[in-house]
């Protein structure tokens, strides 16, 4: 399966650099990077130049995503990922979920209303209790039923967590999950896991600058410089 990145341009790449790394714990095949062309890939990397569309940062992403099936010509299956996701070992998909999603107290602003829209769309259209995807995990997508998908539901007209809405309109048996997103550097070394993700913040912490270059020591194919 292809990897694809949605990519926001971040100083010197650094967070790209390593979860690219990453990857050598992920089986696939080419690597996609949609959006803003990073600094320092190499021609291993497809990139899909794709214009930022406004502040929106989910219709943003939403729309690399989509320009990398169409431009870079996806079929069936992919993974998605992040910049900011590292896998620390062998990865295998495993759908998984955070429970119902009226359940999900945690979040506030503007996140907390993408949760809600999406679950009262979801509710239009049939599913009465719907399940929270918000993880900061690989994800599978099949890139037909995604792009109907988005399609049928344009931003800025809808507004909604797109890995929410897939999983719940294309359901399959999922298990419960914790998020792996850290907002303290601290916990990462006191709870290792499969998969990490970081907020801005720590990818500019020294400490976890040298961790993670400790754990991903060897360049990949996808990087220069």
């Amino acid at each position: 399966m292809d990897v694809v990145y949605p990519y926001k341009r971040s100083p010197g790449d650094f967070e790209l650099r390593y979860s690219l790394r990453s990857l050598e714990n992920v089986p696939h095949d080419r690597v996609i990077i949609a959006g803003d062309v990073p600094f320092n890939t190499s021609d291993a990397v497809v990139t899909v130049k794709n214009p930022r569309v406004g502040a929106d940062r989910y219709m943003s992403s939403t729309a690399n995503i989509f320009a990398a099936m169409q431009q870079a010509d996806i079929s069936g299956d992919f993974v998605l990922m992040h910049d900011d996701i590292f896998v620390l070992k062998p990865w295998t998909f495993r759908h998984e979920d955070r429970g119902p999603i009226n359940a999900y107290d945690e979040a506030k602003g503007d996140y907390l209303a993408r949760i809600k829209s999406t679950a009262a769309l979801l509710r239009s259209h049939g599913i009465d209790e719907p399940l929270f995807y918000g993880l900061h995990t690989p994800t599978i997508y099949n890139s037909s039923r995604l792009v109907d998908l988005i399609r049928e539901f344009p931003m800025p007209r809808f507004k909604y967590l797109l890995r929410t809405l897939y999983h719940n309109l294309f359901p399959q048996p999922s298990v419960r999950r914790e998020d792996v997103k850290l907002k303290d550097w601290t916990d990462a070394i006191s709870k290792p896991s499969d998969v990490l993700s970081i907020s801005d913040n720590i990818a500019m912490l020294p400490t976890f600058r040298a961790w993670i270059d400790a754990r991903f020591p060897r360049p990949s194919v996808y990087e220069v410089g």
